[in-house]
C-alpha cells in the first residue's frame, strides 16, 4: 500500500509516467487507484482505457447532485453554506472504472474563487483527496497539477513517494525544484526525479548537472511508441518494451 504524487511541469510526461507506473504495479498484483487530478485529464487514454469508457466518465467536481447531497450546499442572502468534511469514503469504488487491477478514477480541476459557488465542489475534492491518501488501503497513484498546495499539509503526510518528472529544459527543471521545495515544506521526504524525453547521454548530462542534489530515479527515452500507442488507444506499458522495461527496474529498484 503505497501513496505516490506524480509531479512536473505540463507537457514533460508525467501522465505518461503516472501510467506506466500503474500499469506495472498492476502487473506485479496489486490493486491500483489511478487518480487523474490534473487539469488537462488524460490518464484514462494512457492506461488503455477505451474511447466510450473515457466519454461516459463525468470527473467527480461536475457532480453537482453528488456534491450538493455530501456538503449540503446552499446559498442565501447572506453567503454559501456547506460542509467542509463531506462523506467520501463510498466514491472511489462507487464511481471508479476498472480495467484488470487498476481503478481509474477523474477528480476534475478545483475552481476558482470567481466561478460561482466553487467552494463546495473544492471542498469535495479536498476531502476525496485526504480520504484517497490517509484512508484508502489500495496503492494510489496521483496524476497530479503542477505544484503541491492543492494537497494541504492534512493528507501531504501521507504522501509515501513524489515522483518529479522533467525533460532536457530549463522551465521544466525550475518548476521541479520549485515544487520540490514545497514539497519539503509539507513534510515529504522521499521525492525522486525521472528525467523524460531522453535524446542523447548529453540530455542525461544536463538533467544531472542542473539537479546533482536530487535523487534520480529513472530516465526514459524519447520515440515514437508514445505517439503509437496514443493512435492505437493501448497502454504504452503494453507496447513498449524499452519503456516496460524502463519502469520495471525503476518499480525494482525502489521497491515499489
Amino acid at each position: 500500500m503505497k501513496k505516490i504524487a506524480v509531479c512536473g511541469k505540463g507537457g514533460v510526461g508525467k501522465t505518461t509516467f503516472a501510467a506506466l507506473l500503474a500499469c506495472c504495479l498492476a502487473d506485479n498484483g496489486e490493486e491500483v487507484y489511478a487518480i487523474d487530478a490534473d487539469v488537462n485529464p488524460t490518464l484514462a487514454e494512457a492506461l488503455g482505457f477505451s474511447a466510450d469508457v473515457v466519454l461516459g466518465i463525468t470527473p467527480i467536481v461536475d457532480m453537482e447532485d453528488l456534491i450538493a447531497e455530501r456538503t449540503g450546499a446552499k446559498t442565501d442572502e447572506y453567503g454559501s453554506y456547506f460542509k467542509t468534511n463531506p462523506y467520501v469514503k463510498d466514491i472511489p469504488e462507487k464511481f471508479s472504472r476498472k480495467q484488470g487491477n487498476i481503478n481509474f478514477l477523474l477528480m476534475g480541476a478545483m475552481k476558482g474563487a470567481d466561478q460561482g459557488c466553487a467552494c463546495a465542489q473544492n471542498a469535495m475534492l479536498r476531502a476525496l483527496v485526504t480520504h484517497l491518501i490517509l484512508k484508502e488501503k489500495e496503492t494510489v497513484i496521483m496524476d497530479m497539477v503542477a505544484g503541491t498546495e492543492h494537497m494541504g499539509r492534512g493528507t501531504a503526510k501521507g504522501v509515501d513517494i513524489i515522483f518529479l518528472v522533467v525533460e532536457p529544459g530549463i522551465r521544466s527543471i525550475k518548476a521541479a525544484k520549485d515544487i520540490a521545495a514545497m514539497s519539503r515544506d509539507l513534510g515529504i521526504k522521499n521525492c525522486f526525479v525521472i528525467g523524460n524525453k531522453i535524446r542523447s547521454p548529453e540530455d542525461e548530462a544536463y538533467i544531472k548537472n542542473l539537479m546533482n542534489d536530487f535523487h534520480f530515479a529513472g530516465f526514459f527515452p524519447l520515440g515514437d511508441e508514445v505517439i503509437a500507442a496514443e493512435q492505437q488507444g493501448k497502454a504504452l506499458y503494453n507496447t513498449a518494451p524499452e519503456m516496460r522495461a524502463a519502469i520495471q527496474s525503476i518499480v525494482s529498484a525502489l521497491a515499489l
